[in-house]
């Protein structure tokens, strides 16, 4: 039986674990999977990126000194290594935090955005969520931005999932019209 193939670049590969590891965040999905996902394309981005003057602020670390660099490093591989590799540490756990994916996916569809100049509609529905609930991160300019760019102060309200259907129906009608 001929099985068909599919080609693939590096930045579709990237955008396409990114978008699946958002919908399945959106979704409630399991962590470790997203984690990995979400990891996969951040390095990518990342190579892309670096071959391209892009950065990804992870992995250059630009604001640190430089003696911290590698500890930071060593702090955010840690869970990434740990769901990819078991060749050193067969019997360790890991205490994992799920929410620090989150720093992972917003860094990585940034990158992606830097690079390609494209914002898909998951990627910009992730980005909201976050600067929506997360406002006190933002510089006034960029909250002021947010805040006029949701015209319903009730989706503030709403709860990950019915957000992220709503959002997406609304961004499709877009396209539509």
């Amino acid at each position: 039986m001929k099985r068909s193939t599919l080609k693939v670049s590096k930045t579709d590969a990237a955008k396409r674990q990114l978008e699946t590891a958002i919908r399945l965040w959106f979704n409630d999905g399991e962590p470790a999977s997203i984690h990995t996902l979400t990891a996969a394309a951040h390095q990518i981005v990342h190579d892309l990126g670096k071959a391209r003057g892009i950065s990804s602020l992870l992995r250059n670390l630009t604001p640190a000194k430089p003696e911290y660099k590698k500890k930071i490093r060593q702090i955010i591989a840690k869970s990434e290594n740990f769901f990819k590799h078991a060749d050193k540490d067969p019997d360790e756990l890991l205490d994992f935090n799920p929410e620090s994916t989150e720093i992972y996916m917003i860094d990585a569809v940034m990158t992606y955005e830097a690079l390609t100049s494209e914002r898909p509609h998951i990627f910009r529905a992730y980005q909201m969520w976050t600067t929506m609930k997360n406002p006190e991160i933002l510089k006034e300019e960029y909250r002021a931005q947010m805040q006029a760019a949701i015209k319903d102060p009730m989706i503030a309200q709403l709860g990950k999932q019915e957000f992220f259907t709503l959002y997406m129906k609304a961004l499709s009608k877009n396209d539509a019209a």
